[in-house]
């Protein structure tokens, strides 16, 4: 056969099919329409199977809300609460996102859509973004017996990851995340050996994991509005130094000395500690959901392993005992003239994310009903008034 001849017949099957489909959603919006009408009028026996072909067929999730909305305050008027409770499952389960509210919604159904919940029990999410980090100085050190003033300028990072939320309700959750990070920053020293200039730019590599306590804030059907704080485990995976050292000579001239960056992290405490806190805005997207995340975190721990800041021996390995006769002066004391402090890092990131909830539709253990009672008591005793 022809390939144009197959190209027309696959797109005249495609258009048919897409001309199908709108036909139906037409004729069942007509559907709805009647058996609202007829609601409204009274007859409520009727409704069932003036819906039963559109659901048996298949509707839009906007369409599905309305004819279960329908089923649930039918079935409630009859007196059969068992059919209107599987009705309103149902209507979850085609949007789970779905909240009865006593403005737009009939006071029993709000009083009914608090037997059931549709809040995942888990919610994972993935993240990517950026990060600058924040040059902490706990106690300043240098290979000068006099104090030399110290610059520190941001650099950017990258960051990726995922975790998972463990709701406790539709407000609150506890989560758990793992984090790759590539973090760094520059700091120079004008002044060594009366006026020369040090520069070091770091580059390391972090696995995070982060837990921590969010809270969610409803602003409307679209977007939600979280913060959260927390607690980190943080390991240092690298860490290379890039040295620059110029020698200013006293006619003017200079001498640079450089070189490829050096691993500086047996001078490191690889295992680190830190607080975080937080917050975004969640966009939802279909039954998923958009993010930004804005986070501080904090570090508690000195990165610098106070015993290993001089020497090394000629593997690069170095020794636990700086008196040990096999150590030898680092290249970076001897070449770059340079000491680390006692330091912390801080970090600020920027993320952007996924979250795809795993929706459970079911009914709650312990249904919150009395305030909805007491309003449906006071409406009762108006009308009777």
């Amino acid at each position: 056969m022809d390939k144009s001849i197959r190209f027309f017949l696959a797109g005249f099957f495609l258009f048919s099919c897409l001309r199908t489909a709108s036909s139906q959603s037409g004729e069942c919006d007509q559907t709805l329409s009647h058996a609202e009408a007829e609601f409204s009028a009274g007859h409520f026996y009727s409704i069932p199977s003036i819906l039963q072909k559109c659901l048996e067929q298949g509707l839009s999730q906007e369409q599905s809300v309305r004819a279960y909305l329908l089923l649930c305050q039918a079935y409630l008027i009859i007196d059969d609460p068992l059919a209107a409770e599987d009705n309103y499952l149902k209507l979850l389960k085609a949007d789970p996102e779905f909240i009865a509210n006593d403005k737009d919604h009939p006071i029993d159904i709000v009083y009914l859509s608090k037997k059931f919940t549709a809040t995942p029990i888990l919610t994972p999410h993935f993240r990517i973004g950026m990060n600058t980090s924040l040059y902490r100085t706990i106690y300043s050190l240098s290979t000068e017996p006099y104090g030399v003033p110290a610059q520190n300028t941001l650099r950017l990072g990258f960051q990726l990851g995922g975790g998972v939320d463990w709701n406790i309700n539709d407000y609150l959750s506890l989560c758990g995340e793992i984090n790759f990070a590539l973090r760094g920053y520059n700091r120079s020293r004008n002044g060594v050996s009366g006026g020369d200039i040090q520069s070091v730019s770091a580059n390391q590599s972090w696995i995070d994991l982060p837990i921590y306590l969010k809270y969610s804030y409803f602003l409307n059907t679209k977007f939600r509005l979280f913060g959260y704080v927390g607690y980190a485990f943080n390991y240092l995976i690298s860490s290379k130094n890039e040295f620059i050292y110029t020698d200013n000579k006293p006619a003017g001239s200079q001498v640079v000395a450089t070189g490829p960056s050096e691993s500086v992290i047996y001078q490191q405490n690889q295992l680190n500690r830190s607080w975080l806190i937080g917050g975004g805005v969640k966009y939802k997207w279909g039954k998923d959901f958009l993010y930004a995340d804005l986070r501080y975190m904090g570090g508690l721990s000195n990165m610098t392993e106070e015993s290993k800041l001089y020497y090394t021996d000629p593997s690069g390995v170095n020794k636990n005992q700086i008196g040990n006769p096999n150590n030898y002066l680092s290249s970076d004391v001897t070449k770059y003239r340079y000491v680390s402090d006692l330091f912390r890092l801080d970090n600020i990131s920027l993320s952007f994310g996924f979250i795809h909830p795993i929706y459970n539709p079911r009914r709650v253990k312990k249904a919150r009903t009395k305030s909805v009672s007491r309003q449906i008591k006071r409406e009762e005793g108006g009308t009777a008034k």
